[in-house]
């Protein structure tokens, strides 16, 4: 039976009951919409980041004029002003740029980062999963361990909004306008939430670990100590990787 909207509280509330109903492989289409619907929030959160990072930011740049060719082509085709390549000769070789516009701009540049890495994610959980099913001498289904990674991202959800909280918490009266010292005043900014976003982390894998502890239970048909083994080693793995 495929789960409903209604239906996934009781994912969060008891897993076990949620896939001894429901068997894994067959929540595979909502699991994946579940992943492209993360996607879709990871790239707005680092929209919001950008955004967030650049209202925090009161100064300019000083950068080369791209609209100007290089000095070498205005030298050489300075005596003749009808080249084409004297064109943009006349505009000033540096510009001032405000510095909060230029990392919105970069944080643009890096979206794809957010539609691309929860697939690679997917793929990865998928065959960790399998693996980590057939280890624990179990016969998982690769629709099934395609679908528990899927519902991984689930919890992700709660980690993205609690690190976006609390990077609106530290910016929101912060202002930084010497750009040379602003890693230093980042990092100690963030150093004052860092242990809520741990805690953060720390719920986000307990509730990734018990939903893929239930499900690779029921789709390999192992016991539940088992399956809790199989997902809980890569889950701390992936864990303190993250946190390092």
């Amino acid at each position: 039976m495929v789960p409903s909207v209604r239906s996934l509280p009781q994912l969060a509330v008891s897993p076990t009951r949620f896939f001894e109903e429901r068997p894994p492989a067959e929540t595979l289409p909502i699991a994946a919409a579940v992943v492209v619907a993360f996607s879709i929030t990871l790239t707005v959160s680092l929209l919001l980041v950008g955004s967030m990072l650049a209202g925090a930011v009161d100064a300019t740049v000083t950068m080369d004029n791209p609209e100007r060719p290089p000095d070498f082509v205005c030298e050489q085709h300075d005596d003749d002003p009808d080249s084409t390549f004297s064109e943009g000769c006349d505009e000033p070789k540096t510009i001032e740029r405000d510095a909060g516009r230029l990392i919105e701009e970069a944080v643009s540049e890096q979206l794809w980062i957010g539609l691309v890495a929860p697939f690679v994610l997917w793929a990865i959980g998928t065959a960790v999963i399998f693996a980590g099913g057939r280890l624990a001498a179990g016969d998982p289904s690769f629709a099934g361990s395609a679908a528990l990674a899927g519902w991984a991202a689930l919890p992700e959800f709660a980690r993205v909004i609690a690190g976006i909280a609390g990077i609106w918490y530290v910016l929101d009266d912060l202002t930084i306008t010497d750009l040379d010292g602003a890693p230093a005043v980042l990092e100690a900014a963030m150093a004052s939430i860092e242990p809520v976003l741990l805690i953060a982390s720390a719920i986000t894998l307990l509730w990734q670990w018990s939903i893929l502890s239930a499900g690779l239970s029921e789709d390999a048909d192992v016991s539940r100590g088992a399956a809790a083994v199989a997902v809980g080693v890569p889950l701390v793995i992936f864990f303190i990787l993250g946190a390092l």
